[in-house]
């Protein structure tokens, strides 16, 4: 039953849920895209990643430090941003798409550049268990007219591409750590003076400090329970209405589907067309992650596009999290949407958390393995699905799998090993092994077995079984369980 209140006890999803997407209907009824003048600001954050592993190895204390690195950096910033007007519609692991409305969005957002720079800086050097952190950021802001589409079939996803957009992260790739680079559309609303060095198709602001008032947080009109319900991913919705969050680490399976040529639909077509196909595009993405029940994670836009992640092990884990990745990807791919699409996949740790304030919120993933699936995604040509290594063998469908040369990624020292995913060839038999004939090992399988039998007298140990992929650990503990008719057997996996 939905009702209507702005009050977070009626409308708990409120948080999570961008406030012109909630409102949407409000302000555009019935509309798949609405557009509205402000600026855009990029920013992000680099020194995450690399802080994320050394935690990681940390266990549950690491998680904790973890925890706090992310109030003391994001909270800190989301709350500056707030305070000059401005909105998180979108959140990267590391980076973060900014809107700022209404007639002074430029002073406002390069003022919030300013100010989330200085809060980054004075939260860099906190000390942790793996030393001090060290966090710097790069920024890119443009101003003009913003499009924004909502589109897709299980939940509404909102897309900003469009002109501005590529403008603004154009001009974030560009800048350094530590830059903010302006657009000259920018400069012209700031007071004489604000930016002179040219950098690129940008100029850099000289600010040290914020200029103008800040406006305060905008108000939140009420909406229906059921706009917020509608734009949260349906995997992410009973978690996140739990509210009792745990910062952990986590193996997972991370996808990421790439889109473009979004200035060639906006150029013949227009933005009507343009939702058309975004709509088409998410509604299959979206299709092929609640099949197989994975999460919908997020979306992001790109200079031409935008990109989708999807994610098998988080928030919950499910039995065979890569073989849903892959035949998600392929049913992807093989539905062909008019909007070009490639897709990359990799697999490691990844550090899952709550990230915001009391009033804007995230659930969002950092590590490693979710930089190098967007690489992955980037190098793969349209139509293609890239893999890095030890994904397919642990799916129980078979796929084709075509071996190409080591690819080079930002990120990464060495060449990464890349296998391009072909069709569907079937599932996997789980007990294959068991048709043929166990031979040998008779010493450790007498062992094993005298150490199961114990358990009848009360004598309990622990057996370790150590040898290197593909030895037979798996299958001499299966023999040795053969012959056991303990109806109180308990079987982890672990990672």
């Amino acid at each position: 039953m939905s009702v209507s209140s702005g009050d977070s006890v009626h409308n708990e999803l409120l948080e999570y849920v961008p406030r012109r997407i909630a409102e949407w209907d409000l302000d555009a009824p019935g509309r798949s895209w609405q557009r509205v003048d402000g600026a855009l600001c990029f920013v992000d954050i680099s020194g995450f990643t690399a802080l994320t592993e050394k935690l990681g190895r940390r266990g549950r204390i690491g998680a904790e430090e973890l925890t706090e690195v992310l109030d003391l950096s994001f909270g800190s910033m989301l709350r500056i941003a707030d305070n000059r007007g401005g909105s998180l519609v979108k959140f990267g692991g590391d980076a973060l798409l900014l809107m700022f409305e209404g007639p002074d969005s430029a002073l406002q957002a390069t003022s919030a550049a300013v100010e989330m720079r200085a809060a980054l800086s004075a939260a860099s050097g906190h000390q942790t268990s793996v030393g001090p952190i060290r966090l710097r950021m790069s920024v890119g802001i443009h101003a003009g007219p913003i499009e924004l589409y909502r589109v897709g079939t299980s939940h509404s996803e909102v897309v900003i591409v469009g002109p501005t957009a590529a403008r603004t992260l154009e001009l974030e790739t560009i800048a350094d750590a530590g830059e903010i680079l302006i657009s000259p559309e920018v400069t012209e609303r700031l007071p004489a003076g604000a930016a002179t060095a040219a950098k690129g198709p940008g100029l850099l602001l000289r600010w040290r400090s914020p200029r103008g008032t800040p406006p305060g947080s905008p108000s939140r009109r009420p909406v229906d329970e059921t706009a917020t319900i509608n734009a949260t991913a349906r995997a992410l919705r009973d978690h996140l209405r739990q509210r009792t969050f745990e910062s952990e680490h986590r193996m997972a399976t991370v996808g990421f589907v790439k889109y473009g040529e979004i200035t060639d639909v906006l150029d013949s077509d227009g933005p009507d067309e343009l939702a058309v196909k975004l709509d088409e595009l998410m509604g299959i993405v979206q299709q092929a992650v609640d099949a197989e029940g994975l999460t919908f994670l997020n979306s992001d836009s790109d200079v031409d596009g935008g990109k989708v992640t999807i994610i098998a092990g988080v928030p919950i884990h499910q039995e065979d999290g890569e073989g849903r990745m892959l035949r998600a990807a392929r049913r992807i791919i093989d539905a062909k949407p008019q909007l070009p699409i490639g897709v990359g996949i990799s697999r490691g740790p990844l550090f899952a958390a709550h990230v915001g304030t009391e009033a804007r919120s995230v659930y969002t993933v950092m590590g490693d393995a979710i930089n190098l699936a967007a690489r992955l995604a980037s190098a793969a040509p349209y139509g293609s699905i890239y893999l890095s290594p030890g994904i397919s063998e642990r799916s129980r469908s078979v796929f084709e799998l075509t071996e190409l040369q080591p690819i080079s990624v930002k990120g990464k020292a060495a060449a990464v090993r890349v296998i391009e995913l072909g069709a569907e060839l079937g599932q996997r038999p789980d007990q294959l092994e068991a048709d043929l004939p166990f031979v040998g090992r008779d010493e450790p399988l007498a062992s094993i077995r005298s150490a199961i039998e114990g358990l009848d007298t009360g004598r309990g140990s622990v057996i370790g079984i150590t040898g290197d992929a593909g030895s037979g650990k798996t299958r001499i503990l299966r023999q040795a369980l053969a012959s056991s008719t303990d109806p109180m057997r308990l079987v982890f996996r672990g990672e």
